[in-house]
């Protein structure tokens, strides 16, 4: 069956000029689709994590910071109470989701969370971690936070499932099994770690001491 619909841009109110970035980038997608009139799809990926990502950007995310801590027997500091929590999609899912939309039958413009539809803790992120490698370092709250970012944040596949038929097949603890045990593979590395804490201590991004 060929799935027919129509995705408006909507109302969207971003808190930081990446979020700004995201949101321009979307629309300008769906406008481009709805006025060629091809199919079109802009796809909200959450915290995708996996075997290959970068272990030396920071800015891939809080699982390669982590496990370059963890390996190397470093304090593991957690911003705000440590209970913000996060979406977390293992790599597998992410390309089952986009594939649909690349080669599928689904035909209209549409925005589409890709996720897992499992809400974890950052806390529960850094001590699962640090678990897997021995627990050698100590975990730490800190109370520290960054602009822009927000408290919670779990997709909602109601749209993903039945437009695409995804249904996420990875647990959060059986992706990142295998996240670190490609991660021990390579040398750790906390140099970019540190030195995006200073970039964002300099431009009054960062509150608090982390």
């Amino acid at each position: 069956m060929r799935h027919r619909a129509h995705a408006g841009v909507g109302t969207f109110q971003p808190s930081s000029f990446y979020g700004l970035t995201k949101q321009v980038q979307e629309q300008t997608v769906l406008l481009f689709g709805q006025v060629l009139h091809i199919p079109s799809f802009a796809l909200r990926y959450q915290n995708v994590y996996g075997p290959g990502q970068s272990l030396q950007n920071p800015y891939t995310g809080i699982l390669a910071i982590f496990s370059n801590l963890a390996r190397t027997g470093r304090p593991i500091h957690v911003f705000e109470d440590g209970m913000e929590s996060r979406d977390f999609v293992y790599i597998d899912d992410v390309i089952q989701a986009t594939t649909t939309c690349a080669v599928g039958d689904v035909v209209g413009c549409h925005s589409v969370n890709v996720g897992s539809g499992e809400r974890t803790s950052v806390l529960d992120v850094a001590q699962g971690v640090n678990a897997f490698y021995g627990n050698q370092s100590t975990v730490q709250t800190t109370g520290a936070f960054r602009d822009g970012d927000i408290r919670h944040g779990m997709a909602d596949l109601t749209r993903a499932q039945s437009l695409l038929g995804y249904n996420p097949q990875w647990k959060f603890r059986d992706g990142l099994r295998l996240f670190l045990q490609w991660a021990n593979e390579s040398e750790p590395s906390i140099g970019g770690y540190e030195q995006s804490l200073a970039e964002m201590r300099q431009r009054g991004l960062l509150h608090g001491r982390a």
